[in-house]
């Protein structure tokens, strides 16, 4: 039988899942029948788990990621790791669309910003 605590923390995780995943669809422009298509999902499911109702399986979630072209951290959010890795792995998926100059430029920020101590 599932603690009071751990129930508490799966509808918590279950609110936070579909908040970011209803984010994310909506950022790369999709409806939820068509997210339903590309992740061979249905449209009800997707909108269960956009309002926190269910909380997916693995499959699914790797699904959902490969259909919105992110990781499954990104729609865990905190879940997966402490914040600082969350960053990083955030940081290592945006870096693909940066220019080498961007690239240069926030690595001045970062060396400037921990000098700063």
């Amino acid at each position: 039988m599932e603690s009071v605590e751990n129930s508490k923390r799966r509808l918590e995780i279950a609110k936070n899942l579909g908040k970011n995943l209803r984010k994310l669809r909506k950022e790369k422009g999709f409806t939820r029948e068509e997210l339903a298509e590309k992740s061979n999902l249905s449209a009800n499911y997707i909108y269960g788990l956009e309002n926190g109702l269910y909380l997916p399986g693995c499959i699914a979630l790797i699904d959902l990621s490969n259909s919105l072209n992110v990781t499954v951290t990104q729609l865990l959010d905190e879940y997966m790791y402490n914040k600082k890795n969350y960053f990083i792995e955030k940081f290592s998926h945006e870096i693909d669309n940066l220019s080498d100059h961007d690239l240069s430029l926030i690595l001045n920020i970062i060396e400037f910003c921990t000098n700063k101590k």
